[in-house]
């Protein structure tokens, strides 16, 4: 058995590019594809260290944000452009176009707000620790949107491995 991971943010044809499966925010995948949820629904969070909140202060509304140190993120260097930040205002959709003084599209973008260089806009789940102990400050919580979950995707076509099956059926396990 060989096992490779390989992330990245852009959008791919998994079968085209020799993938056996990929993971995607929903599941709107191609017909011939089986897509699996792995996680539960992505709640977005804006976040601070109490240190970068001590000296800059807390922002009290969205339009605050401009203000503020921003870290952004691009999905992939391909795709050029920050990511917009989205929010839920009263069941709306808010879009935020941010000017951010620096872009990490990787795990770096969570030391650099623990580090109190700015704010960053991610999911929850990847922070929820942190937060519980006091180590993050999540900012504007009523604005936070919730996507759908993570799925795992793949071709439907028969005759995938024991191993491909073992690794879908701990993924679901996992997410439960």
């Amino acid at each position: 058995m060989r096992l490779e991971i390989v992330v990245d943010n852009r959008w791919v044809e998994i079968v085209k590019e020799g993938f056996d499966m990929g993971v995607r925010l929903g599941n709107d995948v191609a017909k011939e594809m089986i897509a699996v949820p792995i996680s539960e629904p992505l709640k977005m969070a804006l976040v601070a260290s109490p240190d970068y909140l001590a000296q800059y202060g807390s922002p009290k509304n969205i339009d605050d944000l401009q203000q503020h140190r921003l870290i952004g993120a691009k999905l992939s260097a391909e795709h050029g452009a920050e990511m917009q930040w989205e929010f839920k205002d009263k069941k709306e959709l808010m879009t935020f176009t941010l000017k951010s003084q620096f872009s990490i599209n990787n795990h770096l973008r969570l030391q650099a707000v623990s580090d109190g260089l700015g704010i960053a806009w991610v999911t929850h789940m990847i922070v929820a620790d942190a937060i519980h102990l006091g180590k993050l400050v999540e900012l504007l919580p009523e604005y936070a949107i919730t996507y759908d979950p993570l799925y795992l995707y793949y071709p439907s076509r028969c005759g995938h491995s024991n191993v491909f099956k073992l690794i879908v059926d701990a993924l679901k396990v996992t997410a439960a």
